[in-house]
């Protein structure tokens, strides 16, 4: 079931084929109406052959112009967010199922156009339905491509990609906590690896994309010895079971994936703060905005203690996890390296650490306590103007005695 839900993310053309499909469908349904039907309508509603195909020629050619323009304009968006923002971020707007639809309705208004033209025949006398259809198509297009302008408007500013990945991450956590609180999973800091009869292996080269628990329920054992979103090669071991072939429990793919894998959304943010921070874009304000929210997401992962993932009944499936360590170096390790020459960078990940230390475990507070000194460790504050080297003192010294406000163990 998991596998079907990731693979639905990636397959960009599930929704257009659909609509694609109606347009054809309302076709058949609008010829049935106009030769069993179209008495039924007054006489002011109907109109001549001739009119009809005049009527659906103008609406194919309108709606083929207005479609490759909405393709073009997916093109830029496309190519702005892979330049200025990160690769990564691109199925963030690719997936977005308002642009899916739109692009479907699209599609299936020039189907329909299409197909309609080809069964107007002089049989035919009259048309009332194909015509009306068509102008309300028309009205229908119109109101999506509005709607288009608005949503591609909105998806080009950089806040609103921030945004949207913030929701991803805290949608994460929620959906972590939520299966903790109802029992479903646990996480163990005494179990340790596990070896059972059977080798699980990697079916392909490529990145751990998800984990399908569902798959693995009736099981009795499972131990996934590499965690999600970690790279592996065809064959390798990635764990071990008590039972065969149980390696497709483990969705593996060429990209990473944000299903399950909260450090990709940690790292998606990290890539759009160092393109803002780049010569090329120099945008330190984004860089700053992209930190604050890494900060936030981490403020509410680091109450989840280290150790392995224990899920399915009497929790017998275990699956290791990145460490809170590991994760808070990969978060910022790049950005302290490329943005050491921004005091305000600098300054800002120093709050950054402050917020994560607000609600975290005393072992994640230890571990941030003893990170804050290193995005630090590389400037010279003897060479620095007295106002950058005061200032970003004040925030290192903020940082450290930042103290705990709340604490939710799991």
């Amino acid at each position: 079931m998991k596998k079907l839900k990731v693979l639905s993310r990636e397959i960009n053309w599930w929704w257009p084929l659909l609509y694609g499909l109606i347009g054809i469908g309302l076709t058949g349904i609008v010829i049935w109406l106009d030769v069993y039907i179209s008495d039924w309508f007054p006489k002011t509603w109907q109109t001549t052959l001739g009119l009809a195909q005049t009527i659906h020629s103008s609406v194919f050619t309108g709606l083929l112009a207005m479609m490759t323009f909405t393709f073009s304009t997916i093109l830029v968006v496309l190519t702005t967010y892979s330049s200025q923002f990160s690769p990564r971020t691109l199925p963030n707007f690719i997936e977005n199922r308002q642009v899916q639809h739109i692009f479907g309705i699209f599609i299936g208004a020039v189907s329909y156009s299409m197909t309609m033209l080809f069964f107007l025949r002089p049989a035919l006398k009259t048309s009332v339905v194909a015509s009306a259809v068509a102008v309300l198509v028309v009205l229908l297009s119109i109101v999506a491509f509005v709607v288009f302008i608005h949503i591609v408007s909105q998806s080009i500013r950089v806040t609103t990609l921030l945004d949207r990945l913030h929701e991803e991450g805290n949608e994460l956590v929620k959906r972590q906590i939520n299966h903790i609180e109802s029992g479903e999973h646990v996480f163990s800091m005494e179990l340790s690896a596990q070896t059972y009869p059977n080798v699980m292996r990697a079916s392909c080269t490529g990145y751990i994309q998800a984990i399908d628990y569902d798959e693995i329920e009736n099981e009795k054992s499972v131990h996934i010895s590499v965690y999600i979103g970690s790279f592996v090669t065809e064959g390798q071991v990635v764990g071990w079971s008590t039972g065969k072939d149980m390696g497709r429990c483990i969705l593996i793919g060429p990209t990473k994936s944000s299903e399950q894998d909260f450090s990709f959304v940690i790292e998606k943010l990290s890539e759009v703060a160092l393109r803002a921070i780049s010569p090329g874009i120099n945008d330190p304000n984004t860089a700053r905005h992209a930190i604050r929210i890494i900060g936030d997401l981490m403020r509410s992962y680091a109450i989840f203690p280290d150790g392995t993932l224990l899920a399915g009944e009497h929790h017998r499936h275990a699956t290791e996890r990145i460490t809170f360590e590991e994760l808070l170096y990969k978060s910022f390790y790049q950005l302290r390296h490329y943005g050491e020459a921004d005091v305000s960078v600098l300054a800002t990940m120093l709050e950054s650490l402050g917020t994560m230390k607000r609600q975290a475990l005393p072992a994640h507070h230890e571990t941030i306590q003893r990170f804050i000194p290193y995005i630090c460790s590389e400037v010279q504050f003897d060479k620095m103007n007295e106002w950058d080297r005061s200032f970003l003192e004040g925030r290192l010294k903020r940082a450290l005695d930042e103290t705990f406000e709340t604490s939710c163990p799991y």
